[in-house]
C-alpha cells in the first residue's frame, strides 16, 4: 500500500525520525537493519557478526551514490518551489524517487544474499512462517476496517506527512486532504493478496535448489507478480496522492513555506554531513 507520501520512505534510511536525529539513526543502522532481519530469524552470534561486515560494502555504496541522488531529489523539490508547482514536476520527482527505492531494495537484497546462503533450514521455516504470521496480524489489522475506517485513517496519515513538512494546515487545505481520502481506492485486500503470493513465491525459492539467487534477486521487480487491478489501483492512488501535493503546495502560506524550506535545508545539511563521514 503504496501512496506519494508513504513512498518518502524511501529516506527511512535518513529522514527517519526528524532532522534532528538523522545523523544518529543512519548511523545506527548497522544495528538497526540486524535487528529487522533478527525479528524474522533467530541468528546466533556468528551469523550476527557476519551481517555486521557484511553492511561495509552495502554502506560504501549508499553514502557514496545513493545519498547523492536523494541530495539532487530535494533540490528538484526546492527549485520546484519557486514558482507554481506543476503535476509534471511532482510526477517526476516521484519518479526518481521510486527507482532510488527500487536501487536501495535491490542492493539490499543483494547485501543480504550471502547470509540466506548460510541459513540453516530451520532458519528458513521460521523465516517464512515469521512473515506468515505478520501478513496474519495485518490481514486481520486492515480489513478488518469499514469503508469509513479505511479512509479516516487515509487522511490521518496523509495529514500527519504533511504537518511534518509544512505545520499546521487551515481548514481549506484540511478539506483537500479528506477529499483525497476519499478518492482513494481501498487496496489493502489486494495487497494482502500480493504479499501472500510473495510468501509463497519465497517459499519456493528458498528451497535453494538450482537457479535460486537469479530468482531471488529478481523478486524484487515485483509488476509480473502483481495482478492487473492492483497495478491499475496502485496507479490511481499514487495519481491522487501527486495532484494533492500538488494543490497543498500551491495553496502553502509563508509560514509554511518557511517551515518547508527549512526543512529540506536541514535535511540537506544533514546529507551532506552523512556523505563526508566516509
Amino acid at each position: 500500500m503504496k501512496s506519494l507520501i508513504k513512498k518518502t520512505l524511501l529516506f527511512s534510511l535518513v529522514f527517519l525520525v526528524g532532522c534532528s536525529s538523522t545523523t544518529f539513526i543512519y548511523n545506527r543502522i548497522d544495528f538497526l537493519l540486524p535487528w529487522y532481519l533478527g525479528s524474522y530469524v533467530d541468528l546466533n552470534r556468528e551469523q550476527k557478526q557476519d551481517l555486521k561486515e557484511l553492511l561495509i560494502p552495502f554502506f560504501k555504496w549508499h553514502r557514496e551514490e545513493e545519498l547523492l541522488n536523494y541530495l539532487a531529489i530535494i533540490e528538484d523539490l526546492e527549485s520546484a518551489l519557486d514558482k507554481t508547482i506543476e503535476y509534471e514536476s511532482i510526477a517526476e520527482i516521484t519518479y526518481d524517487v521510486e527507482e532510488s527505492w527500487f536501487r536501495l531494495e535491490d542492493r539490499m537484497l543483494l547485501w543480504a544474499m550471502p547470509m540466506t546462503r548460510n541459513l540453516s533450514e530451520k532458519q528458513i521455516k521460521g523465516f517464512i512462517q515469521s512473515m506468515q504470521t505478520k501478513a496474519e496480524q495485518s490481514e486481520n489489522e486492515y480489513l478488518s476496517r469499514n469503508l469509513q475506517a479505511y479512509q479516516n485513517d487515509n487522511y490521518k496519515r496523509l495529514r500527519k506527512n504533511l504537518r511534518r513538512f509544512i505545520g499546521g494546515m487551515n481548514k481549506d487545505q484540511l478539506d483537500l486532504i479528506n477529499n483525497a481520502s476519499k478518492e482513494m481506492i481501498r487496496v489493502d485486500g489486494q495487497w494482502i493478496d500480493n504479499r501472500k503470493a510473495l510468501i509463497e513465491k519465497l517459499k519456493v525459492i528458498l528451497k535453494r535448489e538450482d537457479g535460486w539467487e537469479l530468482a531471488l534477486e529478481n523478486i524484487t521487480h515485483r509488476d509480473d507478480l502483481v495482478a492487473k487491478n492492483y497495478r491499475k489501483t496502485y496507479a490511481h492512488n499514487i495519481s491522487v496522492s501527486q495532484h494533492l501535493l500538488v494543490r497543498i503546495l500551491n495553496s502553502r502560506t509563508e509560514k509554511q513555506d518557511l517551515k518547508l524550506r527549512s526543512q529540506l535545508s536541514k535535511y540537506k545539511a544533514d546529507i551532506k554531513n552523512l556523505i563526508k563521514q566516509k
